[in-house]
C-alpha cells in the first residue's frame, strides 16, 4: 500500500548464555583478587554447594551452632582430600623436583621413587595428626561446651548440606587431580595450603556467632539475616581461597 513504511526488523536481544555469566563473574572477581581467576566446573559447583546451604539455613532457619558444626564438617572434608592429594601426588615429579633441588645445591643425590612414596606418607600422617588435634578440639569447642548453644543433630538439612559439600570437594579433587602438576611444590602447598582456606571462613563465621550471641542477650531474637550476612561473606572467603589455590 502506498505511503505505508516498511517494518523494520527488531534486532534481536543478547542472550545470556553461562559464557557470558561466567565471564561477569571473573571479571567481578578480578576486581577484589590480585590474579586472574580461572573459572572452572568446581567453581560453579562450590558457589552452588554454598548458596544451597544458606537456602537451608533459612528454609530450617538455622542458629549459629548448628551452621559452626556444618561448616567444621567441610573442614574435616577438606582435610579427607588433602590426604588423599598427598598420597596421591605423581611421586615421579616429586623425584624429579627433588633431585633438581638437590642438584642446584651441588648434591648430587639420586632418590628412589620408594623413599619419595614413603615421604609422602610421612608428610599425609603428620597432617591427620594436627588438624586431627585441631578439629578434635574445635568440636569439643562446639558439641561440648554449648556455648553458641546445642546442636540439633537430628536435623536432616545439616547432614544434606554435609553430603553436599562432600560431593563437591569429590568432584574438584577429580577434576583438578589430571590437570595440575603434582610435584614437590604441589606436595608442599597442600600440606599447609587448608589453614589458609578454613582459617579465613571460619573466622567470619565465628565472628557473626558472636554477634548473633549478643544480640540474643540484648533480646532481639531474629537472628537470622545477620546468620545469612556472615554466610555469603564466608561463601566470598571460600572461593577466593579455592581460586588462590587452583591458580595457574
Amino acid at each position: 500500500m502506498a505511503g505505508k513504511k516498511p517494518r523494520v526488523p527488531a534486532s534481536p536481544r543478547p542472550k545470556v548464555t553461562v559464557e557470558l555469566m561466567s565471564l561477569a563473574l571473573s571479571r567481578g572477581i578480578s576486581r577484589v583478587l590480585p590474579f586472574e581467576p580461572e573459572l572452572t566446573p568446581p567453581v560453579f559447583a562450590l558457589l552452588s554447594a554454598n548458596l544451597l546451604t544458606i537456602i537451608l539455613a533459612i528454609i530450617g532457619n538455622w542458629d549459629a551452632a548448628s551452621t559452626i558444626f556444618i561448616f567444621w564438617a567441610q573442614s574435616v572434608i577438606i582435610g579427607i582430600f588433602t590426604i588423599a592429594s598427598i598420597i596421591g601426588a605423581d611421586t615421579l615429579a616429586i623425584k624429579a623436583d627433588m633431585d633438581a633441588r638437590y642438584r642446584e645445591r651441588g648434591e648430587y643425590i639420586v632418590l628412589d621413587p620408594h623413599q619419595v612414596k614413603k615421604h609422602q606418607y610421612i608428610l599425609a600422617v603428620m597432617f591427620f595428626v594436627h588438624y586431627g588435634i585441631f578439629h578434635l578440639a574445635y568440636y569439643d569447642f562446639i558439641i561440648n561446651s554449648a556455648i553458641l548453644g546445642p546442636v540439633d543433630l537430628a536435623q536432616y538439612g545439616i547432614w544434606f548440606s554435609c553430603a553436599i559439600f562432600f560431593a563437591n570437594h569429590l568432584y574438584s579433587f577429580l577434576f583438578y587431580r589430571t590437570r595440575e602438576r603434582r610435584g614437590e611444590e604441589y606436595v608442599n602447598d597442600t600440606f599447609i595450603g587448608p589453614y589458609f582456606r578454613i582459617v579465613p571462613m571460619h573466622l567470619i563465621i565465628f565472628i557473626g556467632a558472636v554477634v548473633i550471641l549478643i544480640l540474643g542477650i540484648l533480646g532481639i531474637s531474629s537472628t537470622l539475616p545477620v546468620l545469612v550476612i556472615f554466610l555469603l561473606l564466608k561463601t566470598a572467603a571460600d572461593l577466593a581461597m579455592h581460586l588462590w589455590k587452583h591458580a595457574a
